[in-house]
């Protein structure tokens, strides 16, 4: 049976550290018998799906509608800030099954079109366009870091703004994503480590680690051709950039070529653009999927998404201590009882593409310099 907390009611009935709650106008609802609540460094936004089974059909427990804004949260920590999407009852003759699922306030950065005064930017830096566009959806920017100025950006007509703002963040080598809040992050790869790690025999009920290589080379080669006009006039041969990866060498020869995206973009940024593919290769390939008994660290804290913790998987060949970034997490519970599916990566998994920001050729430009 459901437990319907009101404010005044809160303080003497606290929810315990790992039950989950849905606050909806200023009422909490526990009790839940099925929930999984999922974030992600690239899930974005966050989301949930929980049921729950009333006694009592005929009392009006309808307290939730669509559309209405709410919290989720688990023991004393708030996990998603966002809006019911749907609500599912079903009646039997002797249950009443109430079914809510809902995504994270950002989810109105991905479904809507942005809105705002005009259709460019003009020097400004990545949180604040950032910010530009959140704020009529209500959503705040967190901003470890500013990134870049920007000299001019242009809008489309119906352009949703995460699209842009994850291009923008992308350029400034930054990652964005939503926080319990609901609210969006801008800022780098963090290396916070959660205070415990993952051991078979210890809090991990069954692992999975995928090596792959399928899509990693030997060779990784960055032409930049493209947008320069006449600075390539009688040069030859084609400039090529390359970053090997030993392992794949050592098993043979498997090239793979790229033009690079701003052609007259320079060494620097071609070089970064090989070596990006080529760490972020080996990071996809390698990846550990687990499930551990509970939902917090052995200092209480939940799992959380863009946090390092070390792997002592040596069953799967893991060198034990391997420091690997938790991607997203699943906060699971059900008739099969209660667990934290979890998915990690080496951190270069997660670093975003080199891109460089230019707004017309190279030497077209230096010739319009003063």
């Amino acid at each position: 049976m459901s437990t319907i907390l009101t404010d005044a009611s809160a303080a003497s009935a606290a929810p315990g550290v790992n039950d989950v709650t849905l606050t909806v106008n200023g009422t909490q609802i526990a009790g839940w018998q099925d929930v999984r609540i999922t974030r992600g460094m690239e899930r974005i936004p966050a989301d949930f799906d929980i049921r729950l089974t009333e006694r009592y059909p005929d009392q009006p427990t309808m307290i939730v509608l669509e559309g209405d804004p709410c919290v989720v949260s688990i023991g004393a920590d708030k996990v998603i800030t966002g809006y019911v999407d749907r609500v599912t009852e079903t009646i039997g003759a002797r249950d009443h099954t109430l079914s809510i699922a809902g995504r994270g306030k950002c989810e109105d950065l991905v479904d809507c079109s942005a809105q705002f005064a005009s259709f460019q930017f003009t020097k400004m830096t990545t949180a604040a366009i950032a910010a530009a566009l959140a704020a009529p959806f209500s959503i705040n920017v967190k901003a470890l870091s500013q990134g870049m100025l920007h000299p001019q950006v242009c809008m489309n007509v119906g352009e949703p703004p995460y699209g842009r703002i994850d291009q923008l963040c992308k350029m400034a080598q930054l990652l964005c994503y939503e926080d319990a809040d609901g609210d969006l992050v801008i800022g780098p790869l963090s290396d916070t480590q959660a205070a415990s790690g993952f051991r078979m025999g210890m809090n991990v009920e069954i692992a999975s680690y995928v090596r792959d290589v399928s899509q990693r080379y030997s060779d990784y080669r960055v032409y930049p051709i493209g947008t320069g006009i006449t600075q390539d006039i009688g040069q030859l041969p084609l400039a090529e950039f390359v970053v090997q990866d030993t392992r794949m060498q050592a098993l043979r020869f498997r090239p793979v070529a790229f033009i690079a995206q701003n052609g007259d973009a320079g060494e620097t940024v071609s070089k970064a653009h090989a070596l990006w593919e080529c760490n972020r290769r080996y990071g996809r390939g390698n990846k550990v999927t687990l499930t551990t008994s509970s939902w917090r660290d052995s200092a209480g804290a939940l799992y959380m998404p863009n946090t390092q913790a070390p792997v002592w998987l040596s069953q799967l060949k893991i060198v034990d201590g391997t420091l690997l970034t938790i991607g997203e997490v699943t906060y699971r519970r059900g008739a099969s009882g209660t667990g934290c599916d979890l998915t990690l990566m080496p951190p270069e998994a997660f670093l975003p593409e080199p891109i460089l920001y230019q707004p017309g050729p190279l030497d077209a430009m230096r010739a319009l310099q003063p």
